[in-house]
């Protein structure tokens, strides 16, 4: 029997049942992830909810914590996705450009807060995704700032902004998080607009400016 046989059952080779596999595991993290939380996600909750046993969980992952950062990484790519094939009006201004990144965003998270609970609740209560989130998320407001000056995303980057984009960062991930629980009571176009309002006023090129002349100097 030749290789090419060997290694195919019912018209599907070995490598896309692999792959299946996969898939379902990281479905039954995400629907875990995201309604139980990571206290919840077990690699044996996530073989049970996937129809598969623990021996197809560590063809695919080492690790239960490798698993995590998969579906983490899927909700993120979702929001990058949403957000860079939002159409943008020709000729739109930086605060036009940035409201409608925001407003994908909003939506994106409003129509499935699992997506929120695993980016924004679960980096707050596991070690993995909390070291994983701190390096994801400021990855995804630099995107968002560029729109304020595309020619500038190599100046993003620099330690100069690290301070405001950290902060930005945590800013915005508490304001989604208490509006997405209803701790804030606004509607989506009022947050928004000041997830809008805050990034202008903070990573503005006028605003790195003004607290360039203002630091202190180290002695």
């Amino acid at each position: 029997m030749s290789a090419v046989a060997d290694n195919t059952w019912r018209g599907s080779t070995m490598a896309a049942r692999s792959a299946e596999r996969r898939d379902q595991l990281v479905r039954a993290g995400f629907e875990l992830l995201g309604a139980e939380g990571a206290a919840g996600t077990t690699m044996r909750a996530v073989c049970r909810a996937a129809g598969l046993s623990l021996r197809y969980f560590y063809e695919s992952f080492p690790d239960r914590e490798a698993l995590l950062v998969e579906v983490y990484d899927q909700v993120a790519r979702g929001l990058v996705d949403a957000v860079t094939a939002e159409p943008v009006a020709a000729g739109a201004d930086e605060t036009a450009r940035i409201h409608a990144a925001f407003d994908a965003a909003a939506r994106y998270f409003e129509d499935d807060p699992r997506r929120s609970r695993i980016m924004f609740r679960e980096t707050l209560a596991d070690d993995t995704l909390r070291t994983h989130g701190a390096a994801a998320l400021p990855d995804f407001v630099r995107l968002v700032a560029t729109q304020l000056s595309p020619d500038r995303a190599d100046d993003l980057s620099s330690a100069q902004l690290s301070m405001p984009i950290s902060a930005l960062s945590g800013a915005l991930v508490s304001l989604f998080l208490d509006w997405l629980a209803g701790r804030v009571s606004a509607t989506r176009p009022e947050i928004v607009a000041y997830a809008t309002h805050l990034t202008t006023a903070i990573l503005s090129p006028e605003n790195e400016t003004r607290e360039a002349t203002t630091r202190p100097t180290t002695l």
